[in-house]
């Protein structure tokens, strides 16, 4: 009967080292196509909202000023550091707005 059970004990020890062993096997590319199919409505869905709420956010008139705060801010900065005045406004005006890609 114990040699029993250490054969059996020796047995399963040795299925999880051989296991543990072999090396994963790549993605299928078939079910990582799928896959992307599958999560795409839900980035679609995020992007939408997230957009959304930046254009509700920039809706607001606390927003925009809080906006020109900072470009002022930076502006002046600029100066501060030694840009001449067009310098700064080429600086500031390139940013575009905090949040939002300038357009190319």
């Amino acid at each position: 009967m114990r040699s029993t059970i250490a054969v059996v004990i020796l047995l399963v020890v040795l299925t999880a080292r051989s296991s543990a062993a072999q090396q994963p096997s790549a993605p299928d590319p078939a079910a990582m196509a799928q896959m992307f199919s599958q999560m795409t409505p839900m980035y679609e869905g995020m992007s939408q909202a997230m957009l959304e709420g930046t254009l509700k956010a920039l809706e607001k008139p606390e927003t925009v000023d809080r906006l020109a705060r900072f470009a002022k801010r930076s502006y002046d900065a600029l100066i501060k550091q030694g840009f001449t005045k067009e310098e700064a406004l080429q600086i500031v005006a390139g940013a575009g707005t905090v949040g939002v890609k300038p357009p190319r």
